[in-house]
């Protein structure tokens, strides 16, 4: 199979960042979550300029995102140490290759349909099959806060689902 069916095939190279460690959502988002030691550190991270820099993934096979662990990472500055991100922690993202389309977050179903079309490509895929890591795949948000998202009432999200090669 080689058309991507409006998905598309990246490579991510290995980088250093901060990680959350494991949280459920309301520890990342809520009140004194990670995201609020995020705004006060800015300084520490790298700037994207296209693509973001920050991925998120789960842990929970069985449980829900808003009820399971999650890990979030952002990409940092080359001259970060591990002292400067206390509380958190280093963290070498491995890179790899990924599957990646985007869906509504804000819409179940569309998520949903969305997984479903990149998993029915990866499984009949004669070159890739579902990769290692993460297991649960990754995502993250491509504007955020972006006028785009605004105009059209959603809120992209750019799911990332792991890739090796095939055993031939």
């Amino acid at each position: 199979m080689s058309k991507l069916s409006n998905m598309r095939g990246i490579e991510i190279k290995k980088f250093r960042a901060v990680s959350s460690g494991e949280k459920t959502l309301s520890e990342l988002f809520g009140d004194n979550g990670f995201d609020t030691w995020v705004e006060q550190n800015k300084h520490l991270l790298k700037d994207h300029s296209y693509e973001p820099t920050d991925f998120i993934w789960h842990l929970d096979a069985d449980i829900s995102w808003d009820k399971g662990r999650n890990i979030y990472i952002i990409a940092i500055k080359d001259e970060v140490t591990a002292e400067d991100l206390a509380p958190y922690e280093l963290f070498e993202f491995p890179g790899g290759m990924y599957l990646v389309a985007t869906g509504d977050e804000s819409d179940n179903e569309d998520l949903e349909e969305t997984i479903n079309c990149m998993m029915t490509w990866i499984n009949n895929s004669d070159v890739f099959e579902y990769g290692d890591f993460p297991k649960s795949g990754m995502c993250n948000m491509p504007n955020p806060d972006g006028n785009f998202d605004k105009a059209l009432g959603i809120a992209q999200q750019q799911i990332y689902l792991p890739l090796k090669f095939r055993d031939k």
